[in-house]
């Protein structure tokens, strides 16, 4: 990214590694914190993308499979699938009781971790390319609500009144507004979650 400054950029590409990690990290926990809006949302998500990334972790930490996958080969990696292993049981755990109607809630503190969790295991196995796909579910809420921040300025800057695009956002209230259940939603929104986490495991095949 900053090769077109010449000799010697290449010593400071560690200021770009934070900007990049820094914006990465920040997303994933504000969409995941976006997505904690009904009960079960969340913590079904979390623990899915958890599982898949589990599964990157480990072939990453395998010389025989990173080698026959063509992926790099992180040494001692192998040891992090006990830490997500830890954190897709403390997530379901956590769903059993969260399910609707709800008996826990995990609040801001609880998402902003889930989504900086998720955002740093995916950069230590040097995933990050794929963050938008596994993470679906939290880019689409956390692009509904910017765009209908930024639309609703917009036209209220325009024809002096604020128009929207979604019923409510997050999108989940979009839904909840047009007479969704909240299970309904939460299913759909795990079974999305279930097909992006299986098309990114299968791009290690592709490639």
């Amino acid at each position: 990214m900053i090769s077109w400054a010449g000799a010697g950029a290449e010593k400071y590409t560690w200021i770009i590694y934070i900007l990049i990690v820094t914006f990465i990290i920040t997303a994933v926990s504000n969409g995941a914190n976006l997505t904690d809006g009904i009960d079960g949302l969340a913590a079904g998500v979390s623990a899915i993308i958890g599982a898949g990334l589990g599964i990157f972790v480990y072939v990453s930490g395998n010389y025989i499979f990173a080698d026959y996958l063509n992926i790099m080969y992180i040494p001692n990696l192998g040891e992090l699938s006990i830490f997500v292993g830890a954190f897709v049981g403390a997530c379901i755990g956590f769903l059993w009781y969260n399910t609707y109607p709800a008996q826990v809630f995990m609040g801001d503190t609880g998402s902003l971790a889930i989504g900086g969790i998720i955002a740093s295991l995916a950069i230590i196995v040097r995933k990050e390319l794929l963050i938008p796909m596994f993470c679906g579910v939290f880019l689409i809420e956390l692009l509904s609500v910017m765009i209908q921040v930024s639309y609703f300025k917009y036209t209220k800057k325009k024809y002096g009144e604020g128009r929207r695009v979604f019923l409510m956002s997050p999108l989940h209230h979009h839904y909840q507004k047009k007479g969704f259940h909240e299970n309904k939603i939460a299913l759909r929104f795990w079974i999305m979650t279930i097909l992006l986490v299986v098309a990114s495991i299968m791009t290690l095949k592709i490639r």
